[in-house]
This record gives structure tokens, sequence and C-alpha cells, in this order.
């Protein structure tokens, strides 16, 4: 296969000054919306809206961002294939907080394992999440990378992909179990692995870890007891979501929160979290901790009936960096890891005769002095 990158620069600019703002623009100097092989347009739906093009520039305008939140448009722009030699194509993505997707499906994210595959003609509507917890202001850079067809190329094709999802119910009580199945395949002429991830609004809750031959279909399973009522996507990382309702008594965790931010590396932090139960019953339920989108740790607890029940982690980071902490869907705030100091020795003044005790003779082997009970100097030789 022959590769081949379009560059497009991103000015991202979050205008923090009106909390409900931000846009995202590409520099006009750098940036391609048609090389003869792929065109980037605006969708019909997000013309004057989200996406416009002036001259050979694709300007993204997305406004009404919330401060310190996710916020998605979805079918921003569409990336059309005019060349019949080209077999897939993504998005190389480096900016941080910044996500292109397929449509309206943000878990379906456009990237190398998880390419648009494409006709002549064919047209793929792209979505951009925004998360202003993390994009910074200044001009960044995404590519576009296409990938040719070429018969003479043995370089292999990509092995392991997931191609379905497809989930038991998509509408539960609280408390009950619901299962979660993926399909993958390998395309490729050696045996290959992946690692399925479930996801629940975009939290890693299980993963297993999948080895398939060459031309081999696999499905994996993955059960899920839902506490909580609410409306959740559940899919796994890569291939599909479903979306899941879940009805059931108010239940809920009325807040969480991290005990000391800032901690040294190898040190722990705290995290607390209150659940209520305003029901005349007694009811047991997990809580779920997750760092950086993933949990990492569950805890049973039985909640009065008409009470709260407060709920401890101890969580302990080896690597420094700012970790964010959930528990169970619910924001506790960030953990801070800093690399360790160096080590002080305090310079403390001892008494008189230890000092004496610890100090070496002025002439080792001849002559030193002890103080005795009564005080009294006794030489010794």
């Amino acid at each position: 296969m022959i590769l081949r990158s379009i560059l497009i620069a991103i000015g991202v600019v979050v205008l923090f000054i009106v909390p409900t703002g931000a846009v995202l623009v590409t520099d006009g100097e750098s940036t391609e919306t048609g090389t003869g092989t792929v065109e980037l347009s605006p969708t019909s739906t997000a013309n004057s809206r989200y996406a416009t093009i002036d001259g050979q520039t694709l300007r993204l305008d997305i406004k009404k961002l919330n401060d310190r939140a996710i916020t998605r448009a979805d079918d921003v722009f569409a990336i059309t294939v005019t060349d019949g030699d080209v077999k897939r194509i993504w998005i190389e993505n480096d900016i941080a907080g910044l996500t292109f997707y397929r449509g309206d499906d943000p878990t379906d994210v456009v990237s190398k394992s998880n390419p648009l595959e494409l006709s002549t003609g064919d047209a793929a509507r792209i979505g951009v999440a925004v998360d202003t917890h993390t994009v910074r202001s200044g001009t960044e850079t995404f590519s576009v990378t296409v990938e040719y067809d070429d018969e003479f190329d043995p370089e292999p094709k990509p092995v392991v992909e997931g191609t379905t999802v497809s989930v038991s119910s998509t509408a539960l009580e609280t408390g009950n179990t619901l299962t979660a199945t993926a399909t993958y395949r390998n395309d490729g002429d050696e045996t290959g692995t992946t690692t399925a991830s479930l996801t629940v609004d975009g939290t890693v809750v299980d993963q297993k870890r999948l080895e398939l031959r060459p031309g081999e279909t696999k499905s994996v399973a993955f059960e899920r007891t839902m506490y909580w009522p609410g409306t959740y996507e559940v899919g796994v990382e890569g291939v599909r979501s479903r979306r899941v309702t879940v009805e059931g008594p108010p239940i809920e965790v009325v807040n969480a929160s991290v005990g000391d931010g800032t901690v040294t590396a190898g040190g722990s932090a705290a995290v607390q979290a209150t659940v209520r139960n305003p029901t005349d019953a007694p009811v047991d339920r997990t809580l779920e901790l997750a760092v950086d989108g993933i949990v990492v740790e569950s805890r049973a607890v039985s909640i009065p009936a008409d009470g709260e029940r407060t709920v401890s982690f101890e969580r302990a980071f080896a690597e420094p960096g700012t970790y964010d902490i959930e528990v169970s869907g619910v924001a506790a705030g960030a953990v801070t890891v800093e690399e360790p100091g160096p080590f002080t020795v305090r310079n403390r003044e001892l008494p008189a005769a230890m000092t004496a005790a610890l100090a070496p003779p002025a002439t080792a082997g001849l002559l030193f002095l002890a103080v005795t009970a009564n005080r009294r100097w006794t030489i010794l030789r």
C-alpha cells in the first residue's frame, strides 16, 4: 500500500471570557480541501453553521461549547473519495481534547485502527468532539491519511478488527444484568491479538484479551450489572455502542471528592463518595472508582432505608502526571502526582555527653577520656 497524508492545520481558540464560546478554525495557509484523491467539504446540515469552504480553507466553527465540558457536533464535514485506488482513509490526530468520529456516533472514532473504507464517489460524514478540560488555544495540525491499493506492495493488511456489537436489552430495571457481545475478525495472514474493552458512557468498565488465527471470526461477551437509573451509551471501544435505558428508584451518588489533590509518586490519594437511598427499603449497590476513564476498583455497599452511606477508596499512583477521578460516573476531581523531591538532612544539636562519645580520639590508640558517674575524669592507658 502507498500512504499519503493531507495535512490540515487547526487553530483552537477557547473563549474563556465568554464561558459558553469556543471556535475551531483552520489555517488557510496550510489547509488543503481537495487533492484529486479525496475532498473535504461541509455537510448540508453543517453548512453555514459549523463548516464553510472559503477558497482552499476549510473553516470549522463550533459554538456554544461549555467550559470544562465535552461538547460534540455531529456531521460537521464530509470526506469524499474521488480516486478508485483509495483503499482506506483515517485521521491522525494528536490534538489533546479534539476527537473526530463518524456521523453521530462519538464512540466510532476515525483512526488507523478504525479507518474509513469508501468506494469512488462515496462520502463519510465526520463529527467533532471538543473537550474544553484539555483543549488549548493555538494552531495545531491533524492529517487525513489515504492508503492506496498497490498489487506490488507486499505490506500486510490490518490484522484484527471489531465488526459488530449487540446488547441483550436496551431497557432494564436497576440491578439487572446486561450482556454486550462484540464480534472480531482477522483479515490478515498471521495470528493476531486485540483487547476488547466494554465501555459505559465512555468509561472502560471491563476488558478481555482475544487471539484470532488468520481468517478467524470470534465473539466476546461481557456481562454488566446496571445499578443506577439513567440512559447510557454501552458499547465496545473502537466498534459500536448502543443506547440503554435503566429504570428504578432514584438511588444515586450525591457527591464524590478527592481528599488530597496533590501527592508524590509512589504515594496514595483518598477518594470518598456518598450514596443516598431515598426509598423505604435497604439496598445494596456497587461503587466503582475510575482513573482516567478506566475502572480500577469496585466496592459493595449496603445503604439503609431513607439514608446515606459514605465509601472510601485509597489509590496509589506510581507515575507523575494528572489523573481524573470518578466514582460511578460522578466526577471527584483530579489528582496531581509530582516527582519525589530531594532528600533533606536536618542538623540537630546533640547533647554534650553524646557528642563526646561519638567524637573520634584525637590520637587513635593512645589515649581517650571517659565520663564517670561521679563526674571525675579517669585517664585510661
